[in-house]
This record gives C-alpha cells, sequence and structure tokens, in this order.
C-alpha cells in the first residue's frame, strides 16, 4: 500500500526531498527559531525543564521539520502546512494557551480552504 504512487497521489514518483534552500523554508523556520529563543528567554529561567520541552521545544522542532518538509502541489495545501508552521511558532509562545491553539488547528486547517476557495474564485491562480 506504501509503494502505491496513482493519479491521486500529489507528489507522483518524484523523490520527497527537504527543502533547505526554499526561501519560504528558510523564513519559516528562522520565524520559529525567533519564537522559541524568545519563549527560552522569557520562560526559561521560571519553568522547570519538562514543561520548556512540552510547551517550548517540541513545537518547535515540529514547525522546523514541517517547514522544510516538501511543499504540495495544491496551493491549499501549502497554505494548510505554513499556517501551521505559524502555529507552532506562535505555540512556543502560547505557554499554557498551547492546547487550546492545538484544539483550534482544525478551524486553522478551514480557513486555508476558505482562503483557497476565494482565490480560485478570483482566478488567482
Amino acid at each position: 500500500m506504501g509503494d502505491r504512487v496513482g493519479a491521486d497521489y500529489p507528489y507522483g514518483s518524484a523523490p520527497l526531498l527537504p527543502q533547505w534552500r526554499d526561501r519560504w523554508a528558510q523564513g519559516l523556520a528562522l520565524l520559529t527559531a525567533a519564537c522559541m529563543s524568545l519563549s527560552l528567554l522569557t520562560h526559561g529561567p521560571v519553568w522547570p525543564v519538562e514543561r520548556i520541552a512540552l510547551l517550548v521545544v517540541l513545537p518547535a522542532l515540529l514547525g522546523v521539520t514541517l517547514a522544510f518538509a516538501p511543499d504540495p502541489p495544491a496551493f491549499v495545501s501549502r497554505l494548510a502546512k505554513r499556517l501551521t508552521v505559524v502555529g507552532c511558532a506562535a505555540g512556543t509562545l502560547a505557554g499554557p494557551w498551547l492546547a487550546p491553539m492545538i484544539m483550534a488547528v482544525p478551524a486553522l486547517l478551514a480557513l486555508s480552504v476558505a482562503i483557497g476557495w476565494w482565490r480560485e474564485r478570483s482566478g488567482n491562480d
């Protein structure tokens, strides 16, 4: 099942390689690293290491990993990916509000679909 490649598979047979040189990926990774650094400066001296790991480091690692992941071919999917990375960056600053932010991810993805639909209707794609 994992080796099945058909017309419905968005990447086709192209190898999935990280986007190290992509400006969007670099910018999103830099944003995530900056937010993590600011959060560590703010909360590092006060929070225990477990809380820092769960609320700062793990969301930052997820954001950087997703930033350099290959972009999907569809605009809506690229937008959803980039909004998720921005959410991970903001999540490093959210502290105890990280859990409600995670619960809001479906609304974020719905927003990306609405933006993609609007863009398609206006003829920009």
